[in-house]
């Protein structure tokens, strides 16, 4: 995966987390910047693997 991929998705995670510990939560910044994780990671898969990412390889986890 390309590092600046990474550090990306970690900007973003921290960006969520710091918005949640001010009390700030706003459902439509989370909402935008988990999609940007998301497109992100699917960016990620591509440029690793040459392809596009099928959605068949997504599954639902089995509860706990």
């Amino acid at each position: 995966m390309n590092l600046q991929l990474m550090f990306d998705i970690a900007k973003l995670a921290l960006s969520i987390a710091d918005t949640h510990l001010e009390g700030k939560d706003h459902d439509a910044s989370v909402e935008a910047r988990l999609v940007q994780i998301i497109q992100t990671g699917v960016r990620a898969y591509q440029q690793h693997t040459g392809e596009p990412l099928d959605p068949a390889l997504i599954n639902v986890e089995e509860p706990l």
